[in-house]
């Protein structure tokens, strides 16, 4: 080294260092603010608007979910306090083994070619609906979803933990689970009327969504199987003022309700929507001793046209 070279400590050549690598993120960021301007004065004014109203919104969701989780709380000890019998817990709720019945419902999912992509989705959040029922029940069957596949069974696998669902998923029909003999399947269509639940016995729902335009078919499908058909008794108990036309989950809870409480009228009124303007029969039958009552006129129309808005 020549007498003339600058000497440089350590600490100098940090120094250094530390500027020049200042001066290297400033630039990445003033290259990064510039695309950030330019993508900006890319977009449009309405984008623009929608961009900012997300960036707000993102800005204030962790305070939003603290005071809706103080609200919920703040109403759950109201509610206890005031002696209210709460439902269980989300967290209870997986910690609890489930003890279903002998008695097995099934929805029926071999319409797809029936049903549009946006019923199929409508059909599935039914289905989670009815699960989510069955796990709440204290009375719960068991759940199986037949001739499960197609579209359908790529929605539900892309669902977070529906793998885990307590539901029996089986690409078979529900003819070939069970025999003949413990078949029932609910349609509107049948001369029969469904009167008591029996142990053993699995009940189909139709899982078809078509806005009324495939009207008949799961019955006719039933009666070219062979196997037993009825309807809910709703005629005989109930008056509505709008069409009796129920939803897959509907009639499942209906069932899980009447497994509960062995009283057709009171599932009814506890299920059935308000709006459809529901009135009590002065002359309704209590549930007889039979299972399915041969020969009874359908006066409703129950689980095949089912919109998903009911």
């Amino acid at each position: 080294m020549s007498q003339n070279s600058p000497v440089i400590s350590l600490s100098d050549a940090e120094v250094i260092k530390e500027e020049v690598n200042t001066e290297s993120c400033d630039k990445e960021e003033s290259v990064k603010t510039e695309s950030c301007e330019a993508e900006t004065k890319t977009m449009s004014k309405n984008q623009q608007r929608k961009q900012r109203r997300l960036e707000a919104k993102l800005k204030f969701r962790p305070e939003k979910r603290k005071l809706e989780r103080e609200r919920r709380k703040e109403k759950r000890r109201q509610a206890i306090s005031e002696g209210v019998v709460l439902p269980p817990s989300r967290k209870k709720l997986k910690q609890k083994l489930m003890e279903p019945s002998d008695i097995s419902i099934v929805v029926d999912c071999s319409f797809e070619e029936h049903m549009h992509d946006g019923d199929i989705k409508k059909l599935v959040k039914q289905i989670q609906h009815c699960y989510a029922i069955n796990r709440r029940s204290p009375c719960p069957c068991k759940y199986v979803v037949s001739s499960y596949g197609g579209k359908m069974k790529d929605i539900i696998e892309n669902l977070s933990g529906a793998t885990q669902w307590n539901i029996s998923w089986r690409e078979e029909s529900y003819d070939s689970l069970f025999s003949k003999e413990n078949i029932v399947y609910l349609s509107a269509e049948s001369e029969n009327t469904l009167t008591c639940l029996e142990e053993g016995k699995a009940y189909i729902i139709g899982g078809l969504v078509d806005h009324n335009s495939k009207k008949g078919l799961c019955h006719e499908l039933a009666v070219k199987r062979g196997v037993r058909h009825a309807q809910l008794p709703i005629s005989q108990y109930i008056d509505m003022k709008s069409r009796k036309v129920l939803t897959v989950d509907h009639v499942f809870e209906i069932l899980l309700k009447f497994q509960q409480q062995k009283d057709w009228e009171s599932a009814f009124f506890s299920v059935i929507p308000k709006r459809k303007g529901a009135q009590a029969k002065l002359d309704s039958n209590l549930c007889s001793s039979g299972h399915v009552t041969e020969g009874t006129t359908n006066e409703t129309e129950v689980s095949e046209s089912n919109d998903g808005k009911t």
